[in-house]
């Protein structure tokens, strides 16, 4: 009879079939129990593909030698494993936890194959510290649901195969197995939130409620289950509040809903696009600073790596803007393409390029000659006529042959 986590884990294949998967092993005791019960079930399922990935953050003197460690258990298991060394630089005032996991998780998506799952070890005494941090941060339905057990990320998807596993029934598969697990003395140290509940906190309650870790997960999982019907609501309503461009939300069709739905849709939305959602504070920033903000305005809210800017009666979400000098001149030789690095942009020849071109940016006082309306137009008043927001028009390649303004890529083409 198969142990609990091997019984949890071919559940989960069973429900979340993939080409692959791609676990995260730091060479602990759960992720190690996690990698070797997948090893496992490849004699029964042989159609199981994994792929193992460790992550070295730099934090420890013995990173290195856990590295070497986890090579070692992986050649022994017969699972490929990919190491990513990172050179973590904490900013004065930020969380080496949080720091430490937006880099790693910048690292699954980086090695994160097409249609390929990602694997964690979370599991149950996870969770329920999870739902105490966000009950202690004052978080709403989408914290207190913690963690989900599968979402979608990067090119592919997220898994927690062990949520329903306690930390208890893991050490007990690693100690029948004799397991060789590093044990990272960073764990110890209180001074980090979620260690200070997992020592401290945690031993506490459950002398009171033996079962605390187990009702915790459970609350997370029924507010996930909210969550869930929640999503699918606002999922139905979201395209009545679109804008007039893509992936844009409208102002004057938001201001019709009451605080409460204003928020849920804003959170939906932000959530739908992949961007990290905001604290209370900054989502009450955005109903006064943006929704409210007078038509001309042309108001920005920022937290991590996401802006909310407003354009006329248009609401957009989008990363931060890169470094870029518009008073840069670009020869373009047009049989190969051309990369704009400070756009992260490639352009591509249409039909009807002749073989060398000028690119430039707007500097100011341009205009262009268009056929069907006669003369020359201000390039100004044709941005603004056509609604490009003012954060994009400097950063807009302008295509000119010789002296004459022939292509706007993805605005206007006068090639043809």
């Amino acid at each position: 009879m198969p142990c609990a986590p091997a019984e949890h884990l071919l559940h989960f294949f069973q429900q979340h079939p993939a080409p692959g998967y791609l676990i995260g092993f730091s060479g602990g005791l759960d992720s190690h129990v996690l990698l070797h019960a997948c090893a496992g079930l490849r004699g029964q399922y042989p159609h199981l593909s994994f792929r193992a990935l460790h992550i070295d953050h730099g934090l420890q003197a013995m990173s290195a030698a856990w590295a070497a460690h986890c090579s070692e258990v992986c050649t022994d298991l017969e699972i490929p494993l990919l190491v990513e060394t990172l050179q973590l630089v904490i900013p004065a005032g930020s969380s080496v936890e949080a720091v430490a996991r937006t880099a790693r998780y910048a690292a699954f998506s980086k090695h994160l194959q097409a249609g390929e799952l990602v694997l964690t070890a979370h599991h149950q005494n996870d969770q329920a510290e999870t739902l105490l941090l966000h009950l202690l941060r004052g978080s709403g339905v989408d914290g207190l649901a913690s963690m989900p057990e599968i979402r979608s990320f990067a090119s592919g998807a997220l898994g927690r195969p062990l949520l329903a596993c306690s930390r208890a029934e893991l050490a007990v598969y690693a100690k029948q197995h004799r397991l060789n697990v590093i044990d990272d003395p960073s764990n110890q140290d209180s001074r980090f939130d979620r260690n200070f509940l997992r020592n401290q906190v945690m031993p506490l309650l459950e002398q009171r409620w033996t079962a605390v870790g187990k009702t915790l997960a459970r609350a997370a999982r029924l507010q996930g289950e909210k969550r869930q019907l929640l999503a699918g609501f606002l999922r139905e309503k979201l395209p009545s509040l679109q804008g007039t461009k893509p992936d844009t939300l409208s102002v004057s069709r938001l201001l019709v809903l009451d605080e409460a739905m204003q928020k849920a849709v804003l959170r939906e939305w932000l959530a739908q696009r992949g961007f990290r959602l905001p604290e209370e504070k900054k989502l009450r920033q955005v109903l006064r600073d943006v929704l409210q903000a007078r038509a001309d305005a042309m108001p920005c809210v920022r937290w991590d790596s996401c802006e909310i800017r407003r354009y006329r009666d248009n609401v957009y979400a989008m990363s931060p803007l890169s470094s870029h000098d518009p008073k840069q001149v670009l020869v373009w030789e047009t049989r190969e393409p051309l990369v704009i690095a400070s756009l992260g942009r490639t352009l591509v020849a249409e039909a009807g390029y002749p073989e060398t071109v000028i690119v430039r940016f707007r500097q100011g006082g341009e205009s262009v000659y268009l056929p069907q309306r006669g003369g020359n137009h201000s390039l100004k008043h044709l941005l603004q006529e056509w609604c490009v927001p003012p954060w994009e028009r400097e950063r807009l390649p302008l295509v000119y042959a010789g002296e004459r303004l022939m292509c706007i890529p993805g605005v206007l083409s006068l090639w043809h």
